[in-house]
Formats: structure tokens, C-alpha cells, sequence
């Protein structure tokens, strides 16, 4: 699929995973978040997610840097 869209890297399900979750922040619910996950507790899935939120992080540094 990387090939016919124009992209030379390697994909992955891990990748493709990990950039949904960066993508969704916390922009969606954590319920449907779970769902999507396919995850049984809903602590995994908040754990999961709180890897990915950065909304803070990202907040300060857009102050300081003016984006």
C-alpha cells in the first residue's frame, strides 16, 4: 500500500496504530477509543491513550515558539 500511495518507508499494523492514537488525542471518547482498541478494560485503554495525549506539552510549546 506505502508503494502505491508514494510513500518509501516500511508500514506497519504497530505504526499505523500508534499514529491513529496520535491523531485522536483526546478528540474522541474514551469509550469509543475502546471499542476501536478492541480493548476489554477500559484502565488499558486510558493507559494506552495517555501515551499519545500531549495536549499540554503541545500548548506550551506553541506559546513559546508562536505557531
Amino acid at each position: 500500500m506505502a508503494k502505491t500511495v508514494g510513500v518509501d518507508k516500511n508500514l506497519s499494523c504497530h505504526l499505523d496504530r500508534h499514529s491513529f492514537a496520535s491523531i485522536a488525542g483526546d478528540s474522541i471518547d474514551i469509550q469509543i477509543l475502546q471499542k476501536l482498541y478492541r480493548y476489554s478494560s477500559i484502565t488499558t485503554t486510558i493507559n494506552y491513550q495517555s501515551n499519545f495525549v500531549h495536549k499540554n506539552f503541545d500548548e506550551a510549546l506553541d506559546s513559546v515558539l508562536n505557531f
